[in-house]
């Protein structure tokens, strides 16, 4: 999957309804119609919801709307129109749903969905390298992380997959623990000694202690995928090659909210290792030689760094991507 660097780069940077039972039709009930008609608003900006009974025979007596699984209406008229305020909601993919209900007391349910983006037009970045330091090329990189002034590496690739510490020089691993070649390991980070890895498709994660690498706990997780990891000191914050971003309790391991990543020509997928500084993340974008940096509470796109000729001025040997980042508070430096 997710590739490495030739070395350590270091940079001053609708309708499902229901059931067979007696009391719930097979088809949409109500027609839903969103403004503006391509479901696309930029955040700030409002959007109405038309809703209108398709059937005039049995009448229909009542219509919920819901957005995000959350009444925001209820009516006895067979055709309304609600008009929603963006700055109430995060930008996101938003649910849409009601369930009508007829004179005869069957009800139907339709969907729909919209999307808020967000309005912020993103700056354009680019980086200088300050320094380079050797790295080993047969490791896949797939997290990088400083804890405690330790560089910490985790790798990919059944039956290749490590975690690495690294002395203070950066350059020789000091302690390594090999996953069972069954997992593709995936992105790491380190919260309170705890070691949290990512696997890439079992949907599963590991603990370790970060003094002595024994493996003290596992958890699974929803997403298809894992991909990176990082924390904000208080829960973990996961990528699975979506446009989402997962924050997660590190003792019950309960989503406990998600954000997207947007800029105001919709959403940024691909993301991939994640590090978190003061309130911000920067993901690496798989396949591009792009950084996105976006609020950590909103998933707003404050910035786009460009990293073009990384890979053909390092690694002009081998097909590989950008993967892997980590930040250096005392340097004020990425690697």
């Amino acid at each position: 999957m997710k590739l490495i660097y030739l070395s350590l780069i270091i940079v001053a940077i609708g309708f499902t309804a229901c059931s067979s039972k007696s009391n719930a039709l097979r088809k949409p009930v109500t027609n839903i119609l969103i403004t503006p008609a391509n479901r696309t608003v930029v955040h700030g900006n409002t959007f109405t919801i038309s809703v209108k009974s398709r059937f005039t025979k049995p009448e229909i007596v009542e219509i919920e709307l819901y957005l995000n699984n959350e009444l925001i209406e209820k009516s006895n008229s067979d055709a309304f129109e609600h008009t929603l305020d963006t700055r109430l909601i995060l930008p996101g993919k938003h649910s849409i749903k009601t369930v009508a209900k007829n004179s005869k007391g069957v009800s139907g349910t339709n969907f729909t969905t919209v999307s808020v983006v967000s309005e912020i037009r993103p700056q354009l970045l680019s980086y200088r390298i300050v320094e380079s330091v050797e790295h080993n090329t047969k490791y896949y990189t797939q997290g990088l992380e400083f804890y405690k002034g330790k560089l910490y590496e985790s790798t990919g690739n059944h039956g290749e997959s490590f975690i690495y510490e690294y002395t203070n020089t950066r350059a020789n691993v000091q302690k390594q623990l090999k996953i069972d070649d069954q997992y593709f390991g995936e992105g790491i980070t380190i919260l309170n000694d705890k070691i949290y890895q990512l696997t890439y498709k079992a949907q599963k994660g590991f603990v370790y202690d970060v003094n002595t690498f024994e493996k003290i706990g596992e958890f699974t997780f929803a997403s298809k995928e894992g991909w990176g990891l990082t924390n904000n000191g208080e829960l973990l914050i996961m990528s699975d090659g979506t446009s989402k971003i997962s924050y997660i309790d590190p003792e019950n391991f309960k989503v406990v909210k998600s954000i997207e990543v947007s800029f105001p020509d919709g959403f940024v997928n691909n993301l991939n290792e994640l590090e978190y500084v003061d309130g911000v993340i920067y993901a690496n974008i798989w396949t591009s030689e792009k950084i996105v940096k976006f609020d950590a509470e909103t998933g707003k796109v404050m910035a786009f760094i460009n990293m073009n000729g990384l890979l053909t001025n390092f690694n002009a040997q081998r097909v590989d991507v950008l993967n892997g980042i980590a930040y250096h508070p005392d340097e004020q430096l990425f690697y």
